[in-house]
C-alpha cells in the first residue's frame, strides 16, 4: 500500500523530496480548528503533582505503534521565571487524546544539585521542552518491515538554575550566567515499546547528546560551540527509509544549526553523525528556538529573532550544504516562542503570539498561526486564533500575564492532526523580578490561575482523509 510517508520518502540522494502532488496544492482555509480543553491536567507521578505546585507545561507526541502514543512532557512549578522541572512521559491508546495506559519520569529534578561538584548544592537541575522522533513499531516502508522501527529518541535542555533554599525561590538565569554556561546541554534518552504494548524499555539510559566522534573530552561536536539548547519541534525523517532524522537546535552566540542523526544497525541505536553550517540572523541580533520543516523540494528553517523582533526565514536544498542566506520579512512582529510545521494538507505555517495585537503585552495570549508562502519571501496570511484564554473564559487576570505558548503539531491521523500547547501565567509566588530587575504591576499568582495552568490542545479537522503517515501490516 503507498502510503503519503512512503511517497514523501522516495526521492534520491541524502534528501526527502516533495511527495508529487499526492497531497497537491495547499487546502488553504479547507479545515477548521477547535479546542479541546486540557490534555495534560496532572503528573501521575509522585513528587510532580499538583500538590507539589507543579503543573504539566510543555508537551510533544509521536506514535509509536499503530495503536500507541507517546505523550512527553516538562513539569514547572511557580519559585520564579522558568521554573522547569522534570521530563515526564504518558503512554495513550489509539490516539493522543486516548486512554492513558502508563505514566513513567525520563528525567527527575532535584533542588540540591551540586553541578560542578565544588561542595555548592544551591542549584536546581532543570529539564525542559523535550521533543521526540522514531518509526513506530510495527511499520512498513514501500511494503518492508522499517530498519529502524521500535527505537526512539527523546530529548531536552539541560541547565543548572540557582536556588534560594531559604525562600524557595528560583532566581533569575541572568543572576548566573556563568553557571548557565558551565552547565547548559541537551541530554538524550532511546528506548523501545514492549511486545505487551503498555510500557516503555529503555536502550540507552538518558546521557549528554554529543555528536559521533566527540565522544569524550571538552568538545561536544564539530562546531566551535561552546554549549547548546533543544529545538521545540520534533526531528523530521531525512531519508526514504527514515533511517535518518534532523531538527535544528540552538547554540550560544544566538546561532543555530542543523543535526542529523542515523540508525547504526550494528547496535540498534541512534547516533549524532552530522551538524549543519552554524545560521546567524540579522547584525547585532542573536537568533535561537529553531525549527526545521520540509517544505516541496525544500528545507525551511525559521528562528525566533529578526532583523525587526520578528522571524527569521532560511531556505534550502540541503540544511547540511552551504549556509543559506537570511531572509527578514517584516510582518508577524512576535515577542514568544515560535514553532513552524509543514502540516498534512502541504502547507507551511507558523504558530506564536502577536507581539502588535496581545491584550495583555507579553506577546503571548492569544495564540495564533499564519500560512507562510516561501515563494513570497515567507510573507504571511491568513492569521487564525489558536486559543485566547479570554475568550475561554479561563480564571486569569490581565495584569498576571496569561500565556499560551510552545505550541506543537503532532503527526496526523487521517483526517484529523493535534495541535498542543501550553496553557500558563506569568505570576508566581514571589514578587516578579526579571533579566533587568524587579517589575511592577504583576501580582502574585492565585490558586485559580495555578488551577487552569496545564496542558492544552485543539482538533485540526480536513474535509477530506488524508493518507497516514506510516503504513502498517495487516
Amino acid at each position: 500500500m503507498l502510503t503519503r510517508r512512503n511517497v514523501l520518502l522516495a526521492g534520491a540522494g541524502a534528501c526527502l523530496k516533495n511527495d508529487g502532488g499526492l497531497r497537491g496544492a495547499p487546502l488553504a482555509g479547507d479545515f477548521k480548528i477547535e479546542p479541546r480543553g486540557v490534555l495534560i491536567p496532572d503528573a501521575g507521578v509522585a513528587g510532580e503533582t499538583r500538590a507539589d505546585d507543579a503543573v504539566p507545561a510543555h508537551s510533544n507526541g509521536i506514535p509509536v505503534s499503530r495503536k500507541r502514543w507517546l505523550l512527553v512532557y516538562a513539569n514547572r512549578g511557580f519559585r520564579g521565571v522558568d521554573d522547569d522541572l522534570s521530563i515526564l512521559y504518558q503512554l495513550r491508546g489509539g490516539a493522543p487524546d486516548g486512554p492513558l495506559i502508563k505514566e513513567g519520569i525520563f528525567a527527575r529534578t532535584r533542588n540540591d544539585w551540586d553541578p560542578l561538584g565544588n561542595g555548592k548544592p544551591n542549584y536546581i537541575l532543570q529539564h525542559g521542552h523535550p521533543v521526540a522522533f522514531g518509526v513506530p513499531s510495527g511499520a512498513r516502508i514501500g511494503g518492508k518491515p522499517a530498519a529502524s522501527a521500535n527505537v526512539f529518541v527523546v530529548k531536552w535542555r539541560k541547565v543548572a538554575r540557582a536556588y534560594d533554599r531559604a525562600k524557595n525561590y528560583v532566581l533569575h538565569a541572568s543572576a548566573d550566567p556563568e553557571m548557565e554556561r558551565l552547565t547548559q546541554s541537551v541530554e538524550w534518552v532511546q528506548f523501545r515499546l514492549n511486545s505487551a504494548e503498555d510500557d516503555l524499555e529503555i536502550l540507552q539510559p538518558a546521557a549528554k547528546l554529543r555528536q559521533k566522534g566527540y565522544e569524550t573530552g571538552a568538545r561536544f561536536c564539530a562546531g566551535e560551540v561552546e554549549h547548546m539548547n533543544e529545538s521545540f519541534v520534533q526531528a523530521v525523517p531525512y531519508n526514504r527509509d527514515a533511517t535518518e532524522w534532523a531538527d535544528c537546535n540552538h547554540f550560544d552566540g544566538g546561532r543555530v544549526a542543523c543535526l542529523k542523526y542515523t540508525f547504526n544497525p550494528r547496535t540498534g541505536l541512534y547516533e549524532w553523525t552530522t551538524m549543519g553550517p552554524l545560521l546567524s540572523g540579522a547584525p547585532g541580533k542573536g537568533i535561537g528556538e529553531a525549527s526545521l520543516a520540509r517544505w516541496k523540494d525544500t528545507w525551511i528553517i525559521a528562528a525566533r529573532g529578526g532583523s525587526g523582533g520578528g522571524v527569521t526565514w532560511f531556505r534550502t536544498d540541503d540544511p547540511f550544504g552551504p549556509a543559506p542566506k537570511p531572509v527578514f520579512p517584516e510582518q508577524p512582529k512576535i515577542s514568544a516562542p515560535l514553532t513552524a510545521y509543514t502540516w498534512e494538507d502541504g502547507a507551511l505555517r507558523l504558530f506564536s503570539g502577536d507581539a502588535t495585537v496581545s491584550p495583555y503585552k507579553n506577546g503571548r495570549d492569544p495564540l495564533y498561526c499564519w500560512d507562510i508562502d516561501p515563494d513570497r519571501s515567507f510573507s504571511p496570511s491568513n492569521r487564525r486564533v489558536i486559543f485566547d484564554t479570554f475568550e475561554a473564559k479561563l480564571p486569569m487576570r490581565a495584569e498576571a500575564g496569561p500565556k499560551v505558548d510552545m505550541c506543537k503539531l503532532l503527526p496526523g491521523q487521517g483526517r484529523t492532526q493535534i495541535i498542543v500547547y501550553r496553557v500558563s501565567i506569568r505570576a508566581f509566588n514571589h514578587p516578579y523580578v526579571g533579566s533587568a530587575g524587579p517589575v511592577k504591576g504583576i501580582p502574585l499568582v492565585n490558586a485559580a490561575e495555578k488551577a487552569a495552568c496545564a496542558i492544552y490542545y485543539s482538533k485540526v479537522t480536513y474535509a477530506q482523509a488524508l493518507p497516514a503517515a506510516w503504513e502498517f501490516g495487516h
